[in-house]
């Protein structure tokens, strides 16, 4: 048995050691870890931005009674939500297309094409860079520690550099002339040479099928591949895409392509889904990005599983552009992986996470539970980020990213998923840590 002097001795150098390292214990009245059950009264323990250890708050505090105790009180701790597709260079899209006259957005699919076309040309490069750390800004106010955010205009590229948000930014090509696709290509392989950010990797945006002739296509999805480029790509969006894609007519052709001065007869040959047509032609590699994955079979969804591909839901961009819902319970019940995105402010009313769970919840009538919701929104967009070492959970090893948030009233712990599902406007992020710095 120990003596009570070397006992005293052992006590007094734990607490020496916590002290010099700088250990942290972060406690809250509910940590929601999303890979392990709901712990009520805990604390996650930080050393050098990194969780050391997860659990019981008395439990920790006991094993280390000189750690510096951070109390957040009848709050919850979670990981920070990951919007995993965005386009925060549209964040002030809303007032250039009232300054363009153009404040009324259409609801047709191709018309509100064309229309963020217009408005999008009438915008300078200073205001895409303000609108950029517009939403980089919202988007951390929002709870959000990671983005795959995609970058139409590369000269705006700094914004990026101060930001603490984790993630990728995808440079964006689309078009059929192959000189330019050639010069675009060009220009990115020399931005990918430094990265974005202090945090931020750089991906590849072959936007969509519809907008990249199948020659366009070949080479672009081979740079990725030479440059080992993660792709997202905007796929099985709307009816619209996939009539265009199975018969070569339709409103893409007589609007978009018209408009354009693109000629429909060098496109994909007629008679594929969207789905079908990229993973048969051997476009996508296993990590790719599918966003919206709206007009799918059950054979496309098939096929996306045997892709190792993420797809990167946006509820409230597709309600908003009258395209359809996703089939949420036949992507979970095959095992695809998902997660959330906001889209732009061009068809979303914010950059929150938080406000698209609560959409997400309500419009796909019990498709998936809250704790799915949840998921997607966290472990879910990390994971389709390549980032699901690092966040999107809490865990020992894991970086000290972290959001806390409160609710208007403190539900009982079987409760408190349905309650952060409930209404993202009752949900208040308060602080969020990335790295273990408040941002």
């Amino acid at each position: 048995m120990l003596s009570v002097h070397k006992l005293l001795r052992q006590l007094c150098r734990l607490a020496l050691d916590d002290v010099m390292n700088g250990l942290t214990l972060y406690r809250a009245r509910f940590v929601l870890p999303i890979t392990t059950p709901l712990i009520d009264d805990g604390a996650v323990l930080v050393e050098s931005g990194l969780i050391q250890a997860i659990g019981d708050y008395h439990q920790l505090a006991a094993a280390h009674p000189r750690a510096t105790v951070v109390d957040f009180g009848e709050s919850t701790m979670l990981p920070p939500m990951v919007n995993a597709h965005t386009h925060l260079e549209l964040s002030s899209f809303s007032d250039w297309a009232t300054t363009a006259g153009e404040s009324e957005a259409p609801q047709d699919f191709v018309d509100w094409i064309l229309w963020l076309v217009r408005v999008r040309r009438s915008v300078t490069e200073d205001q895409l860079r303000d609108s950029l750390i517009d939403g980089l800004q919202a988007s951390l106010l929002a709870g959000t520690g990671a983005i795959g955010d995609i970058s139409t205009s590369l000269e705006c590229v700094s914004a990026y550099q101060k930001s603490p948000l984790r993630g990728r930014v995808f440079a964006e090509v689309l078009g059929h002339d192959l000189t330019l696709i050639a010069e675009r290509l060009a220009t990115i392989e020399k931005t990918v040479q430094n990265q974005p950010g202090a945090f931020l990797e750089w991906g590849l945006s072959p936007h969509a099928p519809y907008t990249l002739s199948a020659t366009a296509a070949d080479r672009v999805f081979a740079f990725a591949g030479r440059q080992q480029l993660q792709c997202s790509i905007h796929l099985a969006e709307s009816a619209d895409e996939t009539q265009f894609l199975q018969s070569g007519s339709g409103a893409i052709v007589e609007k978009l392509y018209a408009a354009a001065k693109w000629n429909p007869t060098v496109d994909p040959a007629p008679g594929s889904s969207p789905i079908q047509g990229f993973c048969r032609q051997g476009r996508l590699s296993s990590g790719d990005l599918l966003v919206h994955g709206v007009q799918v079979s059950v054979a496309d969804i098939d096929l996306v599983k045997h892709a190792g591909c993420s797809v990167v839901l946006c509820p409230r961009s597709n309600a908003a552009l009258n395209v359809g819902k996703a089939p949420v319970s036949a992507y979970l019940k095959a095992g695809v992986p998902l997660a959330l995105g906001t889209d732009s402010l061009a068809s979303s009313s914010s950059l929150s996470i938080w406000d698209e769970v609560a959409f997400a919840r309500d419009w796909f009538s019990g498709e998936a539970a809250p704790h799915d919701w949840l998921k997607m929104a966290t472990l879910g967009g990390a994971k389709a980020l390549g980032l699901q070492a690092r966040m999107g959970h809490l865990s020992s090893g894991c970086e000290a990213s972290f959001q806390v948030v409160t609710l208007p009233f403190t539900p009982q712990s079987g409760e408190l998923e349905e309650a952060l599902c409930a209404d993202g406007h009752d949900v208040k992020t308060t602080h969020l840590y990335l790295g273990g710095c408040r941002t």
